[in-house]
């Protein structure tokens, strides 16, 4: 995506979003200039600050040429949602107050015209762009990996890429002699290089023919199990070094988007529920039996540190606490304590932990050190969960693989799902699990005892 229609994004963005918030004014007939001026300069105020915020530290129209509409709607989406919560926690911040009429019809408006908007922008640009949006290609090289890549183009035909030919190498030929003149006749613009084995030469010979011939050459690696998608190439002088175990958070942007989020959410979670809920749960435990209201234990954390994980207190004080995991009828579990492991609100307070920076609202669970020491031995790549900060909720906890693990097989089946997050991280994801967890919570979970 080009400069100038990143700019013409922004700008549009922009006066949509202030759009919106005077349009909710005037549709609940709020005079924005009576005595609540003042809250109307502001709002508009932690609007705009918060959406240049998001540009800083997110770069929304970073678009690669080979996303989709729905994966560019998708991803822009996501930045309303992350918007909301910045220009909530500055409204709390700040003290104002503003009719949750007003706040719920302006999101609305902007999520509405800011998605058609996107929409537009990209079918125009798709139009005037014509044929020249069109990419010629041939492929060298292996026919099963050609066979993936031609397909792969087929199937995804608004990404504006038509086949022209295949050259194989057998024994003898090079097949870079054969395509040169079929590229210069046809006009190509890439060509993608399938071929497991290449010598110093062969490889130099094909750049060369594409710097002089004004053709983009691209390799394309059969070692599938790398993960393309996160592969990062680095420079040591002239020494290339491919990074194959990059992953999604490992980018700076990635990090700053997810820890702002993990701040707003917090900030709410905090301010909305903890400031009460703390005092009245803390009476009812303490009623329930003698021992502190929270409960902390040592957990593993990101890079395998230990940090104390912070909770109600469901149990009585015992001396198990550490090493222990929770049983069924387990008869250190009190009677509010029952409720509240079945209800989740034992976690809220980890909540406190992603303020502090030791956890993230999403992510693998933190496990007990001593339950670390138990299952890496048993489990092949069991420490990948600790790249990544831990959770409040993660993907294994909604789909079914919470509490108690009986058996190996329901912590290598954890670890598999951990896993799958960490590689596969994306803010939308982050938002997807949060909603099936408030539904997990609602429905009831027969493993949370």
């Amino acid at each position: 995506m080009g400069v100038t229609i990143r700019f013409g994004l922004f700008i549009g963005d922009l006066l949509l979003l202030n759009l919106a918030i005077l349009l909710s004014y005037t549709v609940l007939r709020i005079d924005i200039l009576d005595a609540e001026r003042a809250n109307s300069i502001y709002l508009i105020i932690f609007s705009n600050l918060a959406w240049l915020f998001l540009i800083v530290v997110s770069a929304p129209y970073q678009v690669s040429r080979n996303w989709g509409f729905s994966k560019i709607i998708k991803s822009q989406l996501s930045f309303i949602i992350i918007h909301l919560l910045v220009v909530a926690s500055l409204i709390i911040l700040y003290k104002k107050s503003y009719q949750p009429e007003q706040i719920g019809l302006m999101y609305l408006l902007f999520a509405v015209s800011f998605s058609l908007w996107k929409l537009l922008v990209l079918y125009a640009s798709s139009l005037t762009s014509g044929g020249s949006a069109v990419r010629k290609f041939i492929i060298l090289g292996e026919p099963n990996l050609a066979r993936e890549v031609r397909r792969h183009f087929m199937q995804h035909s608004d990404l504006g890429y038509r086949f022209y030919g295949f050259f194989e190498k057998n024994t003898e030929e090079w097949p870079l002699e054969h395509a040169k003149a079929f590229c210069e006749k046809n006009n190509i613009d890439e060509l993608f290089c399938c071929l497991p084995e290449m010598t110093h030469n062969e490889l130099r010979k094909m750049i060369d023919f594409g710097m002089d011939s004004l053709i983009k050459v691209k390799l394309v690696s059969d070692h599938r199990s790398f993960e393309q998608r996160t592969l990062v190439l680095e420079r040591y002088d002239e020494i290339p070094v491919f990074d194959i175990s990059t992953i999604p958070l490992d980018n700076h942007l990635n990090q700053h988007l997810k820890r702002a989020f993990d701040i707003g959410f917090a900030v709410l979670a905090s301010v909305f529920i903890l400031s009460w809920l703390i005092p009245v749960l803390g009476i009812l435990i303490k009623r329930d039996s003698p021992g502190p209201i929270l409960f902390r234990q040592l957990r593993s954390g990101r890079g395998n540190k230990p940090f104390y994980c912070i909770k109600f207190r469901t149990m009585i004080v015992n001396q198990d606490s550490e090493t222990r995991q929770a049983t069924t009828n387990d008869p250190r579990v009190t009677c509010l304590g029952a409720f509240l492991r079945k209800s989740s609100l034992d976690e809220f307070p980890q909540f406190l932990n992603v303020l502090q920076g030791d956890m993230s609202v999403v992510g693998p669970r933190p496990h007990p050190i001593k339950l670390n020491e138990k299952f890496k031995p048993l489990i092949n790549k069991y420490m990948i969960r600790h790249y990544v900060k831990p959770g409040v909720t993660g993907l294994a906890q909604v789909m079914g693989y919470r509490g108690e693990t009986k058996q190996v097989r329901d912590m290598r089946n954890r670890i598999t799902l951990d896993r799958f997050y960490i590689e596969n991280w994306s803010f939308y994801f982050d938002i997807k699990i949060i909603f099936m967890t408030g539904v997990s919570v609602i429905t009831g979970n027969e493993k949370a005892y």
